[in-house]
């Protein structure tokens, strides 16, 4: 019986969690999870990517929101008390954030676990599984421009 009542607790601690979009607006993400615990903006001089992380806390997990023009364009999963993701949790929350899409297989890479989605996006867990960080085909594409801006200067517009 007891293992009943704690199934049933897990289950509805991660239905309360796992209800993360990718794409979600602000709005959305504070009626989802609540008042932010924090904020910041990142909009300064020389910034590749002009963007705002915000953290949240809700059913023991901690959930840090990279928002980009109001919309959610990745999460970071870790859960409070520091312990690992289960992998019904990882599951759970890459097919929250599918959007129509298929994940491929994990791979073993040096940071840990990747998945990519059949449009780019991907989703990333650290070698001791404490973090899932799962980032939109935007973001992906944003970072890999500025990476290519960073390795090639350009003297356009002197």
């Amino acid at each position: 019986m007891r293992i009943v009542i704690l199934s049933l607790f897990f289950i509805s601690t991660l239905a309360g969690i796992a209800q993360a979009r990718l794409g979600e607006t602000a709005d959305q993400l504070v009626q989802r999870y609540g008042q932010p615990l924090s904020e910041n903006d990142q909009k300064g001089q020389g910034d590749k990517i002009a963007l705002a992380d915000v953290v949240f806390q809700k059913g023991g997990f901690q959930i840090k929101v990279t928002v980009i023009d109001g919309i959610s364009v990745a999460e970071a999963f870790e859960k409070i008390n520091g312990q690992p993701l289960m992998i019904g949790e990882v599951r759970t929350l890459l097919a929250d954030n599918s959007q129509g899409h298929e994940w491929e297989a994990p791979q073993t890479v040096d940071a840990g676990k990747l998945w990519v989605r059949d449009d780019n996006a991907t989703a990333v867990a650290n070698q001791d599984g404490t973090r899932l960080i799962i980032k939109s085909r935007e973001l992906v594409a944003r970072e890999t421009m500025a990476k290519r801006l960073e390795t090639r200067p350009s003297l356009d517009g002197f």
